[in-house]
C-alpha cells in the first residue's frame, strides 16, 4: 500500500526526507548558527582564544541545555513534551529573533565582563536567552494556528 492510499503524504521520498529535517531539526539549526556566530564575536572582541578559552566555551554553552533540561523535567524524571511539527515550524520559522537575541545577549556580556570567564558567560548567556526566545516563537507559531483554527495546535506529545 503507498503513503496516499494508507492516508500519507502524497510528496516523493526526498521531499518527505527535506520536510522531515527541516520540521525536526530547525531549532538545532538555529542554535549551531548561534554558538558559531557566538565563537566569532568573542574572536572579534577578547582575541583569539586560548585552549582553555574553547573548553570554556564549550562548557558555557552546553551547560545551559543542561540546566534547563534538568529544572523542565523536574530532575530529569518526567518526560519533555514535544508540539506538532507544523506547530514547530511555524514557531522556528521566526529563529531569527531568537539566534540575534542569543547573539546580542554574548555582545552585551562580553562587552560587561573583561575576564576571560566571558568565554563561559557569554555562550551561557546566549544560549539561555535563545531557549527563551524559541520557546516564545513556538507559543507565538501555537496561538497563531489556534487563532485559524487549528485542532491540533496545542496538541505536545508526552
Amino acid at each position: 500500500m503507498s503513503g496516499n492510499e494508507a492516508g500519507g503524504s502524497p510528496d516523493g521520498p526526498i521531499k518527505r526526507g527535506l520536510r522531515s529535517t527541516v520540521g525536526r531539526e530547525s531549532t538545532t539549526f538555529g542554535f549551531s548558527i548561534l554558538v558559531t556566530a557566538n565563537f566569532g564575536l568573542l574572536n572579534a572582541m577578547e582575541g583569539s582564544p586560548g585552549i582553555a578559552h574553547i573548553f570554556l566555551f564549550a562548557i558555557g554553552a552546553v551547560l545551559s541545555f543542561t540546566l534547563l533540561e534538568g529544572l523542565l523535567s523536574c530532575g530529569f524524571r518526567r518526560p519533555m513534551p514535544q508540539h506538532h511539527t507544523h506547530v514547530q515550524a511555524v514557531g522556528t520559522s521566526m529563529n531569527i529573533l531568537s539566534v540575534v537575541g542569543g547573539l546580542g545577549c554574548a555582545w552585551l556580556a562580553a562587552t560587561w565582563i573583561a575576564h576571560s570567564v566571558v568565554w563561559s558567560v557569554a555562550p551561557f548567556l546566549a544560549a539561555v536567552v535563545y531557549l527563551v526566545f524559541e520557546s516564545l516563537e513556538t507559543a507565538l507559531g501555537e496561538r497563531l494556528l489556534k487563532a485559524a483554527e487549528d485542532p491540533e495546535a496545542d496538541d505536545v506529545s508526552p
